[in-house]
């Protein structure tokens, strides 16, 4: 028999399934993710060394820092995730359909809205990662777009929430498209010349293996709210 999550319940439980899918980012961040990581820093140390300006621990203690900021990185994101997941959830008051299934929608729309339309624009960049000055111009341009998304797809949900007509979803999403294709072409754009340089098989393959962790971090945190959801709606 199902009852209705408290909030704190809820929210709690969200917030260890964000640890959860934190753990998981992190396996694919190791074992996927760094080493294309490794291999555009030695393409990095050799235009470093060509241009005579090889500090080696300098060098190395940024590289340190970028496998480090992966790890923290991956926690701080899993646990904003899991509260934007459980706050979602709490204040949509979604109770018309099964916790798995409102936590992976939830989810889902957040990946798409947060992830996947930004980084359509402005997709990771190598030398964003190892050039301080490169990363400043191209994290603004993606927190920018990101803030836009994100924005557009809470005010247009908002503006929504009380018609109830079955066309309502088809015409918000709609609307979202029409507002992030404006913005898609109203921010400026970004090319690193450093990136343009770098193998092509190699680029795409360090940026297909962040887009895969992402994809499995949000839904993994998706089915791992909505079971957690389901089993703290259990009576005893």
């Amino acid at each position: 028999m199902m009852r209705p999550l408290h909030t704190g319940r809820s929210f709690g439980l969200s917030i260890l399934a964000g640890l959860v899918a934190s753990g998981v980012l992190v396996g694919i961040n190791v074992a996927l993710v760094q080493p294309y990581t490794a291999a555009l820093a030695e393409i990095e140390l050799e235009n470093l060394l060509a241009m005579g300006e090889f500090d080696e621990e300098e060098f190395n203690a940024q590289l340190q820092s970028i496998y480090f900021s992966q790890l923290y990185g991956s926690i701080i994101i899993g646990l904003a995730a899991g509260a934007l997941v459980g706050g979602v959830f709490v204040v949509g008051k979604i109770r018309r359909t099964s916790p798995l299934k409102a936590a992976l929608l939830i989810a889902g729309i957040a990946w798409f809205v947060l992830y996947v339309i930004p980084t359509a624009k402005y997709p990771p960049s190598p030398a964003a990662a190892f050039d301080p000055e490169v990363a400043g111009t191209y994290q603004g341009f993606l927190a920018g777009y990101t803030t836009v998304s994100a924005l557009a797809a809470l005010g247009i949900t908002f503006g929504f929430r009380n018609i109830m007509r079955k066309e309502k979803a088809l015409a918000a999403a709609a609307l979202y498209l029409m507002v992030v294709a404006g913005a898609f072409l109203a921010f400026p754009a970004y090319q690193s010349e450093d990136d343009s340089l770098l193998p092509l098989p190699l680029l795409s393959a360090w940026r297909s293996a962040i887009s895969l962790s992402m994809t499995v971090f949000w839904f993994a945190l998706g089915i791992t709210c909505g079971l957690l959801w389901t089993y703290g709606s259990k009576s005893d």
